[in-house]
């Protein structure tokens, strides 16, 4: 179900996942070697995205609007990479499809906002305002890095991921996800959830459909240790 078809399209970008019944130990196994192919393409399809962002940045700032062809691409961009994301981190053993279009039947997916009004002065200082986020994110970015290990492992030797690892990465990747749109200017709500969402905030329907995303006490758990061992990592890598 599609959280936008009751009230209209939510604000911030959403994310759904399918958590596999069963485990493709093999894949898993090689997971770092398969998804080589899709790190490079995409790539390339990130510096289209820059530049495309940079066009973007202007025409918002001085239409108060990002244009369609940049809302299209941009769009694209970020769905090719949380399919990626998502495959890499273990939340399916799909391997994605090499494309910027919406694949209704891949195990991972999103929905985000149409195009709206933006404001120009947020557009302006779009890259001091998204710093705070981007910290965040890098920090359980790093975390979920050395968490992935831990899944890899699981998943190779037992052929199962334990519920408070996929509920954690689950959230990281959400929350990178808004914090991409957040920062090309596909959604004006800044980057939240990270913690998943709060009880009172979600409807059964958006709970039952897998557009909410609600963390147990071990997914919580999890989810700090995602959050220390990204601020150790951090600050080891400064040195």
């Amino acid at each position: 179900m599609n959280p936008a078809a009751s009230g209209g399209t939510p604000r911030p970008i959403n994310f759904r996942s399918i958590q596999p019944l069963e485990r493709d130990r093999l894949t898993a196994a090689l997971r770092f070697i398969w998804v080589i192919p899709q790190l490079v393409v995409l790539t390339f399809v990130y510096i289209g995205a820059f530049f495309v962002a940079v066009v973007g940045w202007f025409a918002a700032l001085f239409t108060g609007g990002l244009p369609e062809f940049a809302e299209r691409f941009l769009s694209g961009a970020l769905r090719w990479g949380v399919r990626v994301n998502g495959y890499l981190y273990f939340l399916t053993d799909s391997y994605p499809p090499f494309s910027i279009d919406e694949d209704l039947n891949y195990p991972i997916q999103i929905v985000i906002p149409e195009r709206a009004p933006l404001n120009r002065l947020a557009v302006l200082f779009r890259v001091i305002l998204v710093i705070p986020a981007a910290i965040v994110g890098s920090v359980v970015g790093a975390g979920l890095g050395i968490l992935s290990v831990g899944s890899w492992a699981m998943i190779t030797f037992t052929g199962s991921l334990p519920i408070p690892l996929y509920e954690a990465t689950r959230a990281v990747s959400r929350f990178q996800l808004r914090l991409g749109g957040y920062f090309l200017m596909l959604t004006s709500e800044y980057p939240w959830g990270l913690m998943g969402d709060p009880p009172a905030g979600g409807d059964e329907a958006a709970e039952s459909s897998g557009w909410s995303i609600w963390l147990s006490q071990g997914g919580r758990n999890a989810m700090i240790v995602v959050i220390i061992l990204g601020i150790i990592e951090t600050i080891v890598s400064r040195r």
